[in-house]
């Protein structure tokens, strides 16, 4: 009897699960375009070797956006495990690439030109 209650108590347990924590996207610049902020990076402090260096270290999803400023564009993948923040960079027409793990919020990769 215990036995049995026991392994309804633990099939019971198993399958109860927390629902999935809700991946949060940050804001963009089209989507907060009152927001003229001044960042390290757009008063042009930061060189191409301090970019690389900075976003090795993995740094957190809000010191991306503090260095940074907010992205052109997000992108949340499918198994929503990454999300990828899009910056444009005028000088070469091109979009340079922040992959942020959902899981840790912080950097898991990253293009930079």
């Amino acid at each position: 009897m215990i036995l049995r209650l026991f392994l309804l108590l633990l099939i019971i347990g198993c399958a109860i699960q927390s629902p999935p924590k809700p991946v949060l996207m940050p804001l963009t610049k089209s989507t907060n375009p009152d927001s003229n902020e001044k960042t390290v990076y757009s008063l042009g402090y930061l060189s191409e070797y301090d970019i690389w260096e900075f976003l090795k270290e993995k740094p957190s999803e809000n010191d991306v956006i503090e260095t940074f400023g907010l992205p052109d564009s997000v992108w949340l993948d499918d198994d929503e495990s990454t999300k990828f923040l899009y910056y444009f960079i005028l000088e070469i027409q091109d979009y340079n690439t922040i992959e942020i793990s959902s899981k840790t919020d912080s950097v898991s990769g990253f293009e930079w030109d």
